[in-house]
Parts: structure tokens; sequence; C-alpha cells
């Protein structure tokens, strides 16, 4: 009989077979390592573009607080302006308020009534004097109460006195009255409450 001897060629399918797989377990973790390297390289870009844009944030962040400081300077350079502002239109106002009152007296004084005495303090107007007679005292308060700078116009007193060469007779007077930049609001009607 005869033998032949199939060894060689199934140790060389064999091989042939154990190369195959290692081919494919070789290839196997190519295609691993690949991958691998691919999503390593997508998640450091990810990472790198997070932290870039992070730094850009913070950058943002940092010049808005900048800008922030900024805007709060204004606001209180602002705010000491509108006191300097207030404190100078009082001041304004104080300064030609008298002078305003005592022009809008002087160009109302009638004719035949003499004031010897005017006194201005916080906004209460007296004025002393004398006047012919007591319908020309009349006249005078009647154009001071149609003044815009003056008000609550009234007769304290008066009297009938002779003059220093005791010729003639003079009524003296004392007229009290506000100025209208201390008037205080007017306060709302009270009623309407329930029954």
């Amino acid at each position: 009989m005869i033998r032949i001897n199939l060894l060689p060629v199934r140790e060389a399918r064999r091989k042939a077979g154990v190369r195959q797989q290692g081919l494919l377990l070789v290839g196997a973790a190519a295609v691993g390592l690949v991958g691998a390297l691919v999503l390593h390289l997508s998640v450091e870009a990810r990472i790198s573009s997070t932290r870039d844009h992070i730094a850009h944030a913070e950058a943002e962040f940092a010049r808005l607080q900048e800008t922030l400081a900024q805007i709060e300077d204004f606001r209180n350079r602002k705010e000491e302006i509108q006191r300097k502002l207030t404190v100078i239109a009082e001041l304004e106002k104080s300064r030609t308020g008298p002078v305003r009152i005592l022009d809008e007296i002087a160009t109302r004084i009638p004719d035949r009534l003499w004031l010897t005495h005017l006194t201005m303090k916080n906004g209460v107007v007296e004025m002393r004097g004398y006047g012919l007679d007591n319908e020309i005292i009349a006249a005078f308060m009647t154009s001071l109460e149609e003044s815009e700078f003056v008000t609550g116009v009234k007769l304290v007193e008066t009297h009938l006195e002779l003059d220093s060469k005791k010729t003639l007779k003079l009524n003296s007077f004392r007229i009290r009255s506000r100025d209208t930049r201390y008037v205080p609001a007017a306060m709302p009607a009270a009623g309407g409450g329930r029954r």
C-alpha cells in the first residue's frame, strides 16, 4: 500500500490559516488604533475649541466688567452733577428771588404811597409805610395780589398819623405777604370719606 504524507499540506494550510488570522488580527488592531486615534483627535479638537471658547468668554466677561465699572462711575458722576445742579438751582433761585420780589414791589407802588421798611425772612415779606389814604393802600394790595411772585397779601394794621411836621395826616400801614417760592404745596381737600 502506498502511503501519502498529507501532513505538509495540512501544516501549510494551518500555517496559512494562522497567518490569515494574524493578518486579520493585525488589521483589526490597526483599524482599532486608527479609530482610537481619530476619536482622540476629535476629542482633543473639541477640548481645544471649548478652551478657546472659555478663554474668549472670560476675556469678554473681563471687558464687560470694565464697561460695567465705567457705567457705575458715570452713574456716580451723574448723581454728583445732579446734586450740584440742584444746589446751583437753589442758589440761583435764592439769588434772583428777592431781586424779583423787590422789583415787583417797586413797579407796583402807586403814587402817594411810600415804603419805609421792608423785610424778607423765610418766605414772609413784611412792608411798612405810609399812604395818603386807605384807597391807595388797598390799590397797592390788589396790585400785589396780581403778582406771580407774591401771594397771600394781608393788611396787618393801619392807623392815621401826622407827618413829622404835623401838617398832613397819613395812613400808616403794615402789610404781610408770602414769597411764592416758599408757599407749601396745596394739601388735597379732605372729604369723600365713608359715612
